[in-house]
C-alpha cells in the first residue's frame, strides 16, 4: 500500500495517498475521493473531470507534500 502523506492548510491536516505522480500531473486519493491536478503556467490546477474541486492553496500544499514543486 502507498504511504499516507499529509498536507497542512488552515490549521488542519489533510491525509492523502498518491495514485500516480508525473512531472506535469499528480493523481491522489483524499478521503476516498480521487483528485487529479495538472501543472499550468500559473501553477497547479484541478482537472475539470474532478468530481470535487480543491482550493488552489490546498493544492499547493498537496503538491509540496508529494514532492512536486
Amino acid at each position: 500500500m502507498a504511504e499516507r502523506l499529509e498536507a497542512h492548510f488552515e490549521n488542519r491536516i489533510y491525509y492523502f495517498y498518491v495514485v500516480e505522480k508525473k512531472p506535469e500531473e499528480l493523481s491522489i486519493t483524499m478521503y476516498s475521493t480521487p483528485f487529479t491536478f495538472v501543472k499550468k503556467e500559473k501553477g497547479w490546477e484541478n482537472v475539470m473531470a474532478n468530481r470535487q474541486q480543491m482550493t488552489l492553496p490546498l493544492i499547493q500544499q498537496v503538491v509540496a507534500a508529494a514532492g512536486l514543486n
